[in-house]
């Protein structure tokens, strides 16, 4: 779909979280400041989250204790796996957990084959974004 702003980002997420459910793992495309952290807020408010949502770009990994449990990963300042590995990462991948992942590239070769979906977001212009859940 075409999200025209922020807001129209926000429930595209929104909408997203009414498909996805414990177990699986969505791999989010797309460049720095397309709206991925803004599309997960979406999500995490339909969630019934209420807190602040923050790109984990610094903190590698963001959880979400609310039910289901969230994990929000993004992997664009650390793209060496076996750090990954030493970070414990595939443990979220075998929990009941949703995971999102930024910059999932890094992380393919651990991924679990069933329950991954991918969004792609690309950039229209200056507000005007195109989603698109695969």
């Amino acid at each position: 779909g075409i999200a025209n702003n922020a807001e129209e980002t926000i429930e595209f997420g929104k909408k997203i979280s009414d498909l996805i459910e414990p177990g699986d793992v969505v791999k989010l495309y797309g460049n720095l400041g397309v709206g991925k952290t803004t599309f997960m807020k979406g999500v995490l408010y339909a969630l019934g989250y209420k807190g602040v949502v923050t790109s984990p770009t610094y903190t590698l990994i963001n959880e979400y204790d609310i039910t289901p449990k969230v994990i929000h990963i993004d992997c664009y300042r650390e793209g060496n796996l076996k750090r990954w590995h030493m970070l414990g990462i595939e443990e979220y991948f075998n929990n009941n957990v949703i995971v999102f992942i930024e910059w999932p590239e890094i992380l393919e070769p651990i991924l679990p084959i069933k329950n991954c979906y991918d969004i792609s977001f690309n950039f229209l212009s200056e507000n005007k974004r195109e989603i698109k859940f695969i």
